[in-house]
């Protein structure tokens, strides 16, 4: 009876398999399913080093796919494990497949501190592709003896270790052709259930095919005196309210390397191609990108975006913050996942003084919306905090075209937000295209338009960012995002132009308040 109970357990499993990519990484990377969090992929290091140990991996799937089809890169069990055994250093990844081919991303580069270990070829187009990394830094008080280790000596072939858990674990080779994987049930005492065939050959499965942009609802065209802005409305200035707890450092499970030599603004975290039309981008690549919360009751709601300038000081949109109480904003840098409130290495800081641009009003469409928040203390920079370079008059001898976009704000879907912040490029208009668009009395000489009048861009929620541009190797800040236009159905109308507080015509204020 035994044995028909694990028969039926194991079809039941085996038509619920998922189909393997090439795995050109075998040596280091595996499939596995450990019965509790799903499938996974497991990244096997010989061991770590002292110092910096910084693991980068890059899977890519076939067609559009959410960011949520994989996961985050975590250390397994958990770090305290990695940081005492004495032997191979173990991370997973959750990895959902493809609804329609059921195939599971493709690992398509794994480096260990900037040292490729292997590479694939990644799919064509239309393929998305997922940059995920962890750092841990280990020092000299660790429990097991340590030394210092030539990266090239130590990633060469080692033995694996058979697991000693009591769960179903899924263990998956480097197919020749389309195979299901065997099932092996491993326990503790090395039992091993009878043995299924090895592979079922199978066709190869037909590629994904290329899905279609969502459609978006057309709302029909409101009439010029009802149209509607995305900017937030002002908040009543709260006189009695309850505090909430005041909020403490994230633990420092995370551990990015501080900054070893002088921090030079606008350096990406890393390098790596942008996905345009709102797509992800890696955590760490534009450290400079802030959340802005308000403390509604007992609870925490993102409102805006904003750009790191300083240690102590974070640039956004005056109407994010005005007539609010110091005590009632809370800065987060090193975010990226929002759903994360215990997101490794972020901080979420106090904020000592709010200050709005005195030209600032809500009654009219300001060409001063303009903010600088100065938090509690300073932050130490490091991978996933830095700050971004000002705009200077010397950038302004330099014609521009076009700039980026990162956020977390409202999605062509009608998300309030975004999980992860998504960038996009936009063309900046000329003065004439801009009126042309706007009414007259919004656009001014401290405004600029930016758009591509395709669907793409800034909307809810973007609010506050910053409208960065690239100059060779650094960023440079040339706007702020300020006010977009929303149709009568409630989603940004991005056909039009999107309107910017023009930093270039504010340098003398934000100077001479730059603490």
């Amino acid at each position: 009876m035994g044995l028909k109970l694990a028969i039926i357990v194991s079809l039941i499993a085996l038509a619920r398999c998922q189909l393997l990519p090439e795995n050109a990484c075998s040596d280091y990377f595996q499939y596995v399913n450990d019965g509790f969090e799903g499938l996974q992929g497991e990244v096997t290091l010989p061991s770590v080093m002292r110092g910096r140990n910084r693991i980068d991996v890059r899977l890519t799937q076939r067609g559009d796919q959410d960011p949520s089809s994989v996961g985050t890169l975590r250390p397994y069990p958990d770090e305290e494990a990695v940081r005492s055994t004495g032997g191979p250093a173990k991370f997973r990844i959750s990895l959902r497949p493809d609804p329609s081919t059921r195939l599971l991303p493709k690992l398509s580069r794994l480096s260990y501190n900037d040292l490729l270990l292997c590479s694939a070829s990644e799919y064509g187009p239309p393929n998305s592709f997922f940059n995920r990394f962890y750092e841990i830094h280990v020092s000299g008080q660790s429990h097991r003896p340590l030394r210092p280790l030539d990266p090239s000596s130590v990633f060469g072939l080692f033995p694996r270790e058979q697991s000693g858990l009591e769960v179903n674990t899924l263990f998956y080779g480097t197919p020749t052709q389309t195979s299901f994987p065997s099932w092996t049930s491993v326990s503790s005492g090395g039992a091993v259930s009878p043995d299924w065939p090895q592979t079922w050959q199978t066709p190869a499965p037909a590629p994904a095919p290329a899905r279609a942009p969502p459609q978006r609802p057309r709302a029909t065209p409101a009439p010029p005196a009802t149209t509607v802005f995305w900017q937030p409305p002002v908040p009543p200035q709260v006189t009695t309210t309850v505090r909430a707890p005041s909020p403490t450092r994230a633990p420092n499970r995370f551990n990015p390397q501080p900054a070893s030599t002088p921090v030079e603004c606008g350096r990406e975290g890393r390098l790596s191609p942008f996905i345009h039309r709102g797509k992800e981008f890696p955590r760490g690549q534009y450290p400079w990108l802030s959340a802005i919360y308000h403390k509604e009751s007992l609870s925490l709601a993102f409102k805006c975006g904003g750009s790191l300038i300083s240690a102590s000081m974070v640039i956004t949109a005056a109407h994010c913050v005005y007539k609010m109480q110091e005590d009632r904003v809370l800065i987060g840098v090193g975010r990226y996942d929002l759903d994360d409130y215990n997101e490794d290495g972020a901080e979420m800081h106090d904020v000592r003084r709010l200050l709005w641009h005195p030209e600032f009003s809500t009654r009219v469409v300001s060409d001063a919306d303009i903010a600088l928040v100065t938090m509690q203390r300073p932050v130490t920079f490091n991978d996933i905090i830095g700050p971004i370079c000002l705009w200077t008059e010397k950038e302004s001898e330099t014609v521009t075209k076009s700039g980026f976009i990162a956020g977390w704000g409202t999605d062509e879907f009608g998300n309030s937000k975004t999980q992860y912040p998504r960038v996009v490029e936009a063309e900046i208009a000329s003065a004439t295209d801009c009126i042309s668009t706007w009414k007259a009395s919004a656009v001014t000489e401290r405004t600029l338009c930016a758009g591509n009048r395709d669907g793409s861009g800034p909307c809810l929620g973007d609010s506050g960012g910053g409208l960065m541009i690239r100059r060779d190797t650094h960023w440079v800040l040339r706007g702020i995002v300020s006010l977009g236009e929303r149709g009568t159905s409630g989603r940004c109308q991005l056909s039009q132009y999107v309107l910017y507080c023009d930093l270039s015509k504010h340098l003398t204020w934000i100077n001479e308040n730059l603490s």
